[in-house]
């Protein structure tokens, strides 16, 4: 695409015709690690160049083996192969054109609020009570890697004055995987289990704003400004429900946590420690993010409040435990 880009830009300057933001064309370039600098080391094979089966079939009779499984049967894609310099290691990535494996059997709606201490809290239509999935093990292992990671910074600066080693790259790499795997553990059992009660549409809070809005603490804290990916989680619960032709909508979430969602107020320090809302008008006490999905599904819920007594009932919880080994990276 980049050289097909260049040349129809070169045919539209011969014309008098390029766009007036750009003053320069220039042939592409090698592929760079924006971070390090250097050299990516990638391949491209165009979808009809190529064959996938037990051996991995490339143009000019090249044959290799590979390792994995191939989950997916449709139209290939193009094919991209990367050499990891971390693994010393090739991988290949296919994009394949498929159908949703599965339909919606319902049309339930759920409504969830994420976080990060928890993931996510979700409540379905008809549940007896919220379901909160807990993210506290990923948190304490995300913190666990981070003191790793600061470890070694801390050797390298003492040794010889440096910044960066492959070990420590390794150990970046090593969290981050670490954490997306539990991610997706959860989101795959959260969507697993929306479809099997007939959900239809997730409805989702806007996280817009969660770097600005939260203040939980030393871990949290570092763990939302350093390490959180909104943009992942996010983009994890709708690639996964689009396999179960679930549909996933983003609702705004402004004073959700502010406001009661039994009497509709914004009660002065009704948040309180520990995760609770306290609702002064009713003197009740409820889980403090499972009044925020109460208020993200707002108008849906008829009046006067079919919401009651699932929001003031305790919320089931579900823990997730990241990969059980802390070998060394």
């Amino acid at each position: 695409e980049a050289w097909k880009s260049y040349f129809a830009l070169l045919k539209l300057k011969q014309k008098g015709k390029l766009p007036p933001h750009i003053n320069q064309i220039k042939p592409p370039g090698y592929w760079k690690n924006r971070r390090t600098g250097k050299r990516i080391l990638r391949i491209l094979i165009r979808n009809d160049c190529y064959s996938l089966s037990d051996v991995l079939k490339l143009p000019f009779g090249l044959k290799i083996r590979w390792k994995g499984k191939n989950r997916w049967r449709g139209k290939q894609g193009r094919l991209e192969i990367v050499y990891d310099d971390l693994s010393k290691s090739w991988y290949a990535f296919q994009p394949v054109e498929v159908q949703p494996l599965h339909q919606p059997i319902g049309n339930k709606k759920a409504y969830c609020d994420l976080g990060v201490v928890n993931l996510i809290t979700a409540w379905i239509e008809g549940d007896k009570r919220a379901t909160i999935y807990s993210g506290r093990t990923l948190l304490a292992d995300w913190w666990y890697w981070t003191k790793k990671i600061a470890e070694h910074q801390s050797e390298l600066k003492e040794t010889n004055d440096k910044h960066a080693s492959k070990r420590l790259r390794k150990l970046y790499r090593k969290r981050k995987r670490r954490f997306r795997h539990a991610v997706n553990t959860i989101v795959s059992r959260f969507v697993e289990d929306c479809y099997e009660k007939r959900v239809s549409d997730i409805i989702i809070g806007d996280l817009t704003g969660i770097r600005n809005n939260n203040s939980k603490g030393k871990k949290t804290n570092s763990m939302i400004h350093n390490f959180w990916s909104h943009r992942y989680l996010v983009e994890r619960i709708k690639t996964t429900s689009e396999n179960y032709g679930i549909k996933v909508i983003a609702r705004n979430e402004a004073y959700t946590s502010l406001t009661c969602s039994l009497c509709g107020k914004r009660h002065k320090n009704g948040r309180r420690h520990r995760g609770l809302y306290i609702c002064k008008t009713y003197n009740k006490a409820m889980n403090a993010d499972v009044n925020a999905v109460a208020n993200i599904a707002g108008d849906d819920i008829p009046e006067p409040y079919g919401r009651d007594n699932w929001v003031v009932a305790h919320p089931s919880v579900v823990k997730v435990q990241p990969r059980t080994s802390h070998a060394s990276a």
